[in-house]
C-alpha cells in the first residue's frame, strides 16, 4: 500500500518574496543545495542553502535566508542577512543584518543597518565602496562575456 506524504513548508523563517508581476526576476537556492564556486546573477537572489565561493549580484538584491550560509566574497546592490556570512560583504546601497543574521569579516557599504539581536564581528569600511564596485562589475562583465 502506498503511503501518502504531506509536504509542509515553514514560512516563519523565509523572507517575503517580491511581486512576481514585477519585470525583475527572482532566483532561489534552496535549503538542501550546496554550491562550491562562483554564482553570478542578473536578478534578485535568495540563498537558503550553503555557498562556498563568490556571489555576485551587481544590480539587484541578495538575501541570505535564516538557514543560508555563505563563505567567501559577496557583492550586490543590497544585501539582507538573516543567516550567516563569513568573508567580505560589499553592497552599493546597503547591508541589513536582521535579528537572526550573523556576519564575520569585512563589510564595505555606504549604509549598514543592524537590528537588535544580529551579530557582527569584523571591520566596516564605507570608503572602498566605489573601488570595490568597479572591480566587481568588471569581473561580472568578463564572466558574462566568456559564457
Amino acid at each position: 500500500m502506498k503511503k501518502e506524504r504531506t509536504l509542509t513548508i515553514p514560512t516563519d523563517d523565509l523572507i517575503p518574496v517580491p511581486d512576481p508581476d514585477r519585470p525583475e526576476g527572482l532566483t532561489s537556492i534552496g535549503r538542501t543545495i550546496f554550491v562550491r564556486g562562483e554564482i553570478r546573477s542578473s536578478e534578485h537572489l535568495i540563498i537558503e542553502g550553503r555557498v562556498e565561493g563568490s556571489v555576485i549580484v551587481p544590480d539587484h538584491g541578495l538575501a541570505i535566508a535564516k538557514y543560508g550560509n555563505v563563505s567567501s566574497e559577496v557583492m550586490a546592490r543590497t544585501v539582507t542577512v538573516l543567516g550567516t556570512v563569513r568573508g567580505k560583504l560589499t553592497a552599493t546601497e546597503r547591508v541589513e543584518l536582521l535579528p537572526s543574521g550573523q556576519v564575520e569579516g569585512r563589510i564595505v557599504t555606504a549604509s549598514l543597518i543592524m537590528d537588535e539581536g544580529s551579530y557582527f564581528k569584523g571591520v566596516v569600511d564605507p570608503t572602498l565602496r566605489d573601488t570595490v564596485l568597479a572591480v566587481s562589475r568588471h569581473r561580472f562583465k568578463q564572466g558574462v562575456d566568456h559564457t
